[in-house]
């Protein structure tokens, strides 16, 4: 199964980071909305196992891409965060959340992000706007994420290997919120982005508001 490799990058002026990526000659592929299902099987044998199970729409324009993504737990890195990842595109989102609900599947977390995508030295540099925080984050393989990270001045920027569910454990904690599976943006928030981006309106997280589900332990496999 194919390996992710990735480091995330906190705290980033973005505005020089992309002036360091036009500057180093990289290219940006087309700033998204993303739309993010975490499924799991009766008795979260997948939370378990340390699998994920995720459904992720994203939205340009022009058109919107689904995709269905496993990830599995590799080998322990202290410098990268490393998942095995199989995933394949979809035609239709809504229908294979109906089927993956005839299946026993249930949804366990939402979540909501705008990517902006950038590709340099065969790295995917991804800036990321969640509802909490903005985050950097370097995918491809290791000695790669290290020289683009050099070139891109981001040696002195905080750097980690939490999903983007531990971040927003630690704001919540942070911010002496309740525990919650779930991160979506709030209507304005969503407004706001989507006319940024050139997409239709859209008041509400897809199948409802989202509202994130309190939890007694937070998941470790999200994102």
């Amino acid at each position: 199964m194919p390996l992710e490799i990735e480091r995330k990058y906190l705290h980033v002026d973005l505005q020089a980071l992309r002036q360091a990526l036009t500057d180093s000659g990289a290219h940006c592929l087309g700033a998204h909305f993303e739309s993010n299902w975490v499924f799991d099987a009766p008795g979260r044998a997948l939370l378990e196992s340390g699998r994920l199970l995720r459904l992720r729409s994203q939205e340009w324009p022009d058109h919107t891409r689904h995709v269905l993504t496993l990830k599995r737990p590799a080998p322990a890195s202290d410098s990268y965060k490393v998942r095995e990842e199989l995933e394949t595109a979809v035609e239709d989102g809504a229908t294979l959340r109906a089927v993956l609900a005839g299946l026993g599947y249930t949804v366990t977390a939402r979540y909501e992000k705008v990517r902006e995508p950038w590709r340099l030295e065969d790295v995917e540099v991804e800036l990321d706007a969640l509802s909490f925080m903005d985050v950097v984050e370097l995918e491809g393989l290791a000695a790669h994420i290290d020289s683009v990270q050099r070139r891109l001045g981001l040696d002195n920027a905080v750097i980690s290997t939490k999903s983007y569910h531990e971040l927003h454990q630690e704001w919540l904690r942070q911010n002496h919120k309740p525990p919650q599976f779930s991160f979506v943006f709030d209507a304005a928030q969503r407004a706001a982005w989507r006319q940024k981006l050139g997409l239709p309106a859209q008041t509400s997280a897809p199948d409802g508001p989202g509202k994130a589900n309190t939890v007694s332990e937070p998941s470790h496999v999200v994102e």
